[in-house]
């Protein structure tokens, strides 16, 4: 009996130890309360505040290159790089001495050739020669003179003028140097406006049209805006690139803005990318590292539910990366409290006390 005794209460003791292990088990895998940071979507994108910011260029608004017509030896560049220079100024010269010996030349033809004519006219006036004499003379005297005029015009063109007033860009050539006809030798720039070249992506390129208002911030010049407008959107995209180039037109009054200098450009509000994309589809945007991709590839977030206590996993649908964040198309309202810290040690339902 004593036996049985001992054998009775080493099976209770050993059961109550048991349960005693189980209770402790299920006291571990009850999950702990985390302490996360939140961010409150409707303050976060209050309308058409958050605009998206691009790196910008400027450049001349008109680009000339200045070449000769003609060839031959640069005797004259009275110009600088830098130097403004007025319509109609000299800023470049070739050696015309061929030009002119060959001018000359047809010139003296051509006086011949009128000489010629003149007394064959005379001569056929009085019925001494057919009229198909007089004719010849008269075509050799008009070559003759085409001729020489022609010949002159190549003494024009060994002067090099500015088409309009302008600054010099570039000198890619300089006296000494040999002229080919075409090959450019200065670059003239006016720079009474600008332009502000702008790599837009792919995925927001059809947001904006001409006429758009824009905002630009030269780095240069301090954090002064100047208001622009869109005047050109591209339709080609740039080499082994998916962005596509959109001018920003600017005037230029006082001449402070020069090409080369860079600057951040912003679009007008009703360009807002965080309201709608280009299918007129809502979108939030919000902090990119809070957005977390499963196992499958599904991108999801952690929100609060409506007390703040307990973690929530939405299934989200993202689009375009901006500045600011990333796109939200859906899943999210925009009034939920979206979880932007300690997502890491989430599960859907786990307790969490939100950090002031």
């Amino acid at each position: 009996m004593k036996n049985n005794f001992y054998t009775v209460n080493g099976i209770w003791f050993i059961a109550a130890l048991l349960c005693g292990c189980g209770h402790k088990t299920q006291l571990k895998i009850t999950p702990d309360t985390i302490r996360v940071n939140s961010l409150l979507l409707s303050s976060a994108n209050p309308g058409t505040t958050d605009r998206i910011q691009y790196n910008g260029t400027l450049q001349a608004d008109k680009t000339i290159d200045l070449s000769f017509q003609v060839s031959g030896t640069i005797t004259a560049m009275p110009v600088q790089t830098g130097d403004y220079v007025h319509k109609g100024q000299l800023v470049a010269a070739i050696d015309e001495t061929v030009y002119r010996n060959q001018y000359n030349a047809q010139l003296a033809q051509a006086k011949l050739a009128e000489e010629n004519y003149n007394r064959t006219l005379a001569v056929y006036n009085k019925g001494s020669i057919a009229e198909i004499k007089m004719l010849q003379a008269r075509s050799d005297f008009e070559q003759a003179t085409s001729s020489a005029k022609a010949t002159y015009q190549n003494i024009v063109h060994t002067k090099l003028f500015a088409p309009e007033n302008g600054y010099i860009g570039d000198k890619k050539t300089e006296a000494g140097a040999t002229a080919s006809p075409g090959t450019p030798d200065i670059q003239l720039l006016d720079i009474r406006s600008v332009q502000v070249l702008v790599a837009v992506p792919e995925s927001e390129i059809n947001q904006y049209k001409a006429g758009d208002q824009a905002v630009v911030t030269v780095d240069a010049l301090g954090s002064q805006p100047l208001i622009g407008k869109v005047s050109e959107i591209g339709v080609l995209a740039q080499q082994n690139s998916a962005s596509y180039n959109v001018k920003v037109y600017l005037l230029n009054p006082a001449k402070a803005l020069k090409p080369g200098m860079l600057c951040k450009v912003t679009f007008g509000p009703d360009n807002h990318l965080s309201a709608t994309d280009s299918s007129g589809q809502k979108q939030i945007i919000v902090p990119a590292q809070a957005v977390q991709v499963d196992e499958q590839g599904n991108n999801y977030v952690f929100i609060t539910d409506d007390a703040g206590k307990k973690a929530l996993r939405k299934p989200v649908q993202t689009g375009a990366l901006y500045n600011s964040g990333i796109a939200v198309k859906s899943g999210l309202s925009g009034n939920e409290r979206l979880i932007t810290s300690g997502y890491q040690k989430l599960t859907d339902g786990t307790p969490v006390i939100l950090n002031k």
